[in-house]
């Protein structure tokens, strides 16, 4: 299986451990050493397109220029690394005095807005962040009432008093969290409740939501993932009777790998999966993420933009796998489970050249497409409207409500 085949080069690190681990987490000092890292990644090549444009004019000024050219060559040099040392030692200087502060530091996650910017960056340098033992790294975790969630019996019950064993896992995509299923197509009007909240009222389930760091590579989140669901059914306060997944996005493919590590490691919750429904996922590769694949190749074909091509290249894990999706051929949905997906398009006919060409804006209805089971299409849409749109609600709960009717009957 292709799952199993990415999974198996993944460091032997306990993910259930890691997602218990609720140590305070410096977001200040995380974010000083980010900053650094940043002003010497712009140095670099912006000292290498200088030394091109340099070297261009020093070469058309021929050898009468060569003095000048060296001293010009000693004093750029020594100011990059002038640049360089100063963005290290403030960034070290900020996140010395923040750590001297004590626990009692703020944390961006606990506000939409700021959330938002650390989700942001998880997407980008998320594989980076985590590599390097920064806070701002996310990690997995379950969040619930704005919180991470510890997977104990004890605080489980605590925030599901009227435990259900119809459990609901709703996972983000690249760069969101929990909040961004409260999307708003119009300010005008007020928002829904999150299909979440929704599902909880009219069928009964428990809503699970998921943020993790979405720039680390598809088969690590997969795999940590897969070990949550293994420990929350071992302690969750009741049996657990179901399972339904719903991914947005990168949540759909992360979604699809986990069920394959499952499988593959014998675990016990694939078994109680009905459905899983997939908004606007890139089985096949998402548009933008490709693009700026390309972009980052032609700039490292010339050597005055080199630099710029290997910086766009520092684009995380979970960025570089999206240009690829995960094939269809190599990773089969999961067979006891029914699949549903839903596409989005900018124009009301299929056939339209615009909505065949660019899809939601980010995902082309040929990539979004699993393959098997039923399939929505919401048009005109965008990627964002699959967050929480009436008509993909409607759909949710007639899908997951099914197997319900069934058993009542």
């Amino acid at each position: 299986m292709f799952g199993a085949q990415l999974l198996s080069g993944i460091p032997g690190v306990c993910q259930a451990e890691r997602i218990d681990d609720h140590r305070a987490r410096d977001e200040i000092g995380g974010a000083a050493r980010l900053v650094a890292d940043a002003v010497g990644f712009i140095a670099g090549p912006g000292e290498q397109t200088h030394r091109a444009i340099s070297d261009l004019v020093f070469s058309a000024l021929g050898p009468v220029a060569r003095p000048v050219r060296v001293g010009h060559d000693v004093i750029s040099s020594i100011s990059y690394q002038a640049v360089r040392a100063t963005a290290v030692l403030a960034g070290e200087a900020v996140a010395v005095a923040s750590t001297l502060a004590g626990t009692d530091r703020p944390l961006l996650d606990r506000s939409s807005p700021g959330s938002g910017v650390v989700a942001a960056v998880n997407g980008l340098l998320g594989d980076r962040l985590a590599a390097q033992g920064n806070d701002l790294d996310l990690g997995m975790t379950l969040r619930h009432g704005g919180r991470d969630l510890r997977l104990s019996t004890e605080a489980l019950r605590a925030a599901y008093p009227t435990s259900s064993g119809h459990l609901v896992l709703l996972m983000p995509g690249l760069g969101e969290t929990e909040h961004a299923w409260r999307f708003r197509r119009s300010r005008r009007g007020p928002a829904d409740p999150d299909y979440g909240v929704r599902l909880a009222a009219d069928l009964g389930a428990a809503p699970l939501y998921l943020r993790y760091n979405t720039g680390r590579p598809l088969a690590t989140n997969a795999e940590a993932l897969s070990e949550l669901l293994e420990t929350l059914l071992e302690r969750w306060p009741v049996p657990v009777r179901r399972i339904d997944l719903i991914g947005h996005s990168m949540g759909g493919l992360v979604s699809r790998l986990a069920c394959a590590s499952g499988v593959a490691r014998d675990a016990r919750w694939p078994e109680l999966v009905r459905h899983v429904v997939y908004l606007g996922s890139p089985h096949a590769g998402a548009s933008l993420a490709m693009g700026a694949a390309m972009l980052a190749g032609l700039l490292s074909a010339r050597p005055s933009t080199r630099a710029w091509g290997e910086l766009l290249d520092l684009r995380s894990a979970g960025i570089q796998d999206l240009s690829a999706g995960v094939p269809l051929a190599n990773c089969a949905p999961l067979a006891s489970a029914r699949h549903h997906t839903v596409v989005a398009e900018l124009t009301h006919s299929e056939r339209h050249p615009v909505g065949r060409l660019l899809g939601d804006m980010m995902v082309r209805s040929v990539s979004a497409d699993v393959g098997v089971g039923d399939k929505l299409r919401i048009a005109p849409a965008h990627h964002l409207d699959l967050l929480n749109h009436p008509l993909v609600y409607t759909a949710l709960r007639d899908w997951l409500g099914d197997d319900d009717r069934s058993l009542c009957s």
